[in-house]
């Protein structure tokens, strides 16, 4: 995912209309102290660099006028993440990176659609949600589930992944740029224009 070539051949062969860049590295959960640089840039070296590459290559081919670029952020680039370095400011910088790219394609007039998803709550069953939450639910002394019951009722992949397909269909999101995914309170437009 952080070959530049890759992501240019890739896009070039297939021409997507929706794009989705959710990929990324699980990062080493401790504490601030404990983590040494590469731990604390892993999700820079990882995420962004493949965010960046990505988003390139659909504004450079470019995409087709209407094609859409979900680019997957988090819920810690709003809050942070304590126990995971540099995580959560790598989420923020995708979330960015998307409205960046929305200027790009408005700029040269390209009719490519980037918009973040961020999800507001572990999601359990995930690799990250299960790693995360194992982390924050041990230094607390509580199970996993325990821990993700605080944000309110769970979101399994395939909730997340029906939220993330009402973006994609549903007509009031098509000027929305950030969006929340929640268990409890489903889709909420967190930057742009609901219709």
């Amino acid at each position: 995912m952080t070959d530049r070539a890759a992501a240019n051949r890739i896009l070039s062969d297939i021409k997507p209309d929706i794009l989705a860049l959710n990929a990324g590295v699980t990062p080493r959960m401790g504490r601030l102290d404990q983590l040494s640089w590469e731990d604390f840039s892993a999700a820079w070296e990882t995420d962004v660099k493949a965010g960046l590459f990505w988003l390139q290559a659909a504004l450079n081919l470019p995409l087709k006028p209407g094609s859409t670029v979900l680019v997957g952020s988090s819920g810690a680039a709003v809050t942070g993440s304590q126990m995971s370095g540099g995580y959560g400011g790598s989420k923020r910088m995708l979330w960015f990176m998307a409205k960046y790219a929305n200027g790009v394609s408005q700029e040269l007039n390209l009719g490519i659609r980037f918009q973040a998803i961020v999800p507001r709550q572990m999601i359990l069953g995930t690799g990250i949600g299960d790693a995360a939450a194992g982390a924050y639910a041990g230094s607390m002394r509580i199970t996993p589930e325990q821990f993700v019951a605080r944000f309110g009722a769970p979101m399994p992949p395939r909730k997340f992944g029906d939220l993330v397909i009402s973006i994609l269909k549903d007509p009031q999101y098509a000027d929305g740029i950030v969006f929340g995914l929640n268990g409890d309170a489903g889709v909420t437009v967190m930057e742009g224009a609901a219709a």
